[in-house]
């Protein structure tokens, strides 16, 4: 399978100075992440589901699992292809300032826009979820530490498939010795 990449639309975000210009950053950040935020539409109402996720870059495709029942479920089965979003972050420390309006905090952050779907064939809902296995459950092995994934678990689960067509990459890093950075949970 060939690789899909997605377009990177870093060029647009307002500050520049932020954004990533390595077309490998989003991917490798991607894969370190483990939960991110979908956004979908329901009428003019924006709907947002935390989930845990798995990024396929053979297929510039971000997957996420669920039940088959509930309202971003639905919001998928009623759309032909709903557009959606995805985010995920990661936060630093706290970096203040001499005006509150400039103080910051550091981070990483990705925002990935496409159209999502349903994953229905049994076999690809497999090779999902058991990414989803080696992600979060490495350690673990099938058959030895628990049961294998039955027909009857993988057709219960809801596997989505979001086809990102762009996406934006930014992150702002002070140095690990910057005077005043601090952790809240040290203070």
């Amino acid at each position: 399978m060939t690789e899909h990449t997605p377009a990177d639309v870093s060029d647009e975000i307002r500050y520049q100075g932020k954004a990533i210009d390595d077309p490998e950053w989003i991917p490798e950040f991607l894969a370190g992440q483990e939960t991110g935020v979908l956004g979908l539409v329901d009428d003019d109402t924006p709907h947002l589901v935390t989930q845990l996720f798995v990024y396929d870059p053979e297929a510039g495709a971000i997957y996420l699992h669920g039940a088959q029942a509930g309202r971003a479920h639905d919001l998928v089965a009623e759309g032909d292809g709903p557009k959606a979003s995805f985010t995920t972050s990661e936060k630093g420390r706290y970096v203040p300032a001499d005006e509150p309006v400039n103080f910051t905090v550091e981070y990483s952050s990705v925002v990935a826009y496409g159209t999502v779907d349903f994953v229905t064939e049994r076999a690809d809902k497999r090779r999902v979820l058991e990414r989803f296995m080696a992600k979060f459950a490495p350690q673990l092995t099938p058959g030895e530490d628990y049961e294998e994934m039955s027909e009857a678990s993988i057709d219960r689960t809801a596997v989505y498939r979001l086809d990102v067509d762009s996406w934006s990459g930014k992150e702002g890093w002070k140095e690990p010795d910057h005077p005043d950075a601090y952790d809240l949970d040290a203070v």
